[in-house]
């Protein structure tokens, strides 16, 4: 999907222009990159300084060996002994918390919401070929189908925790926001954190931008329905997000 481009500021160029997840993505991934570097090269002047504080060589042992104790052996796991492997982790674990699940989790009651789009289960198997059960099939699929998926009542108990999982909360704290001023009296650190809601807030006004470019055809797709899932929505402040909005990057994972 992409090739290695030392021009671009994300060191990557789509091979898909029109790729809306992709393009989102990446421009967030490179602001949580800034924000992770600005705020670590503060306390970690040199790989040195990391290797003699103990507390993330502990955490990293236990992210290591107790949370994936199953996997402590595989040869992909970075040692840590670089500032520039503590970033990269950050950054991954930053990111996988909150925009990768903004992107897959927010946009499922817009699309499974109207349950003939992704039934739940299937009660029945897939007659074969040459059977009655085919023919009626042939015959009448759509019959078939409603026959095959989940009953009603099964739907409704689906949608309905499709919706209260693709909700926002009128507390919800976005990326690049913070509810707790004392969490650092560090004014070079504030200062970075700032800036990274800027970067974020220009995001916004760029995601915006790119939605009404008829050029990109698949920011809006048939359903003229916006693409907004990886919207970080760090502008707001006013909890008016709240509910089924498809849109807004949360700080972390609530659920």
């Amino acid at each position: 999907m992409a090739v290695e481009d030392p021009t671009s500021p994300y060191k990557v160029r789509l091979l898909i222009k029109d790729y809306p997840y992709a393009t989102d993505g990446m421009a967030i991934w490179h602001a949580i990159e800034g924000w992770v570097v600005d705020y670590l090269v503060i306390y970690y002047t040199d790989d040195g300084v990391l290797l003699e504080d103990v507390e993330p060589q502990a955490w990293w042992m236990e992210v290591r060996e107790v949370g994936h104790g199953d996997l402590k052996d595989a040869p992909w796991w970075p040692n840590m002994q670089t500032v520039a492997e503590l970033v990269k982790a950050c950054i991954t674990i930053i990111w996988i918390g909150s925009a990768l699940h903004a992107a897959v989790n927010f946009g499922q009651y817009p699309y499974s919401g109207y349950h003939p789009n992704k039934p739940s289960a299937s009660r029945r198997p897939m007659p074969e070929r040459g059977s009655d059960e085919y023919a009626e099939l042939e015959k009448d699929p759509v019959k078939v189908f409603l026959r095959t998926i989940t009953h009603p009542s099964q739907a409704l108990i689906g949608i309905s925790l499709i919706g209260v999982l693709s909700k926002h909360s009128s507390d919800e704290l976005y990326l690049g926001q913070h509810d707790m001023p004392e969490w650092t009296s560090d004014a070079t650190a504030l200062e970075a954190f700032k800036q990274f809601g800027v970067r974020l807030e220009d995001i916004e006004k760029h995601v915006v931008a790119m939605n009404v470019n008829p050029q990109l055809k698949n920011r809006m797709g048939p359903a003229m329905f916006p693409y907004m899932l990886p919207y970080p929505n760090t502008s707001d402040h006013t909890g008016e997000a709240e509910g089924l909005t498809a849109r807004g990057i949360p700080n972390s994972i609530s659920t």
